[in-house]
């Protein structure tokens, strides 16, 4: 299970560096159909392996920043020459999170993959941080060529999205939380991971801006 895990990954890095690579003079789409055919490829060993996945975290106090920062810098180089336009919640550094660092960083690498690979070279992909009652919330949004839903399914269970978001779903649900996607063809896609509001440590309020006094 672990190499067919491996696997999946390698082939991942595979498509996306496939995918940064497709503004580099390739007119016919081969480089991004030999992507999708290696995400699909990973996408059917993630499902083989989707049982094995552990359903107990290992949890820790840290910040959340950091973890964000990374998973975006290991897309992002995967993409070689193309670029995406990242932006980042500046609420993410005030925020303590409890939970397992190396299956959030999975999840976080599996969403913004698949944001990536449905976005081109200088769209936005866009994280935001949402509390509300009993919840909190890390929104991975881009403008990018949506997800694609056959017939009067639901964008979730669409081979649109297939199965990239499979084990990260799980390793969500692994936390008391849940993974939730919004989808429009050719508008794009926010993706949602929910967690229990217990797991919020710590979010600071910002500091209300000093307001200018006319004449000072």
């Amino acid at each position: 299970m672990r190499l067919l895990r491996l696997s999946a990954t390698d082939q991942r890095n595979v498509a996306l560096s496939l995918f940064g690579h497709e503004a580099s003079g390739v007119p016919d789409g081969s480089l991004s159909a030999l992507a999708r055919r290696l995400f699909d490829m990973a996408d059917t060993l993630t499902q083989q392996t989707e049982t094995s996945v552990a359903r107990f975290v290992a949890d820790e106090d840290m910040p959340l920043l950091p973890v964000i920062q990374f998973a975006v810098e290991q897309v992002a180089a995967q993409l070689g020459p193309s670029r995406r336009a990242w932006r980042l919640d500046p609420a993410f550094g005030r925020i303590r999170l409890r939970a397992d660092r190396r299956a959030l960083n999975q999840v976080l690498v599996n969403v913004l993959s698949g944001a990536a690979a449905c976005t081109r070279d200088g769209d936005w992909i866009d994280l935001s941080a949402e509390r509300g009652r009993g919840h909190f919330a890390i929104l991975v949004q881009d403008e990018g060529v949506g997800l694609p839903v056959a017939g009067d399914r639901h964008p979730t269970e669409s081979r649109g999205i297939g199965l990239r978001l499979t084990l990260a779903r799980s390793l969500v649900q692994a936390h008391g939380g849940s993974l939730i996607v919004d989808s429009v063809e050719r508008v794009g896609t926010r993706v949602r991971i929910e967690l229990p509001i217990a797991r919020l440590v710590e979010w600071v309020p910002a500091e209300p801006r000093e307001l200018a006094v006319a004449g000072a």
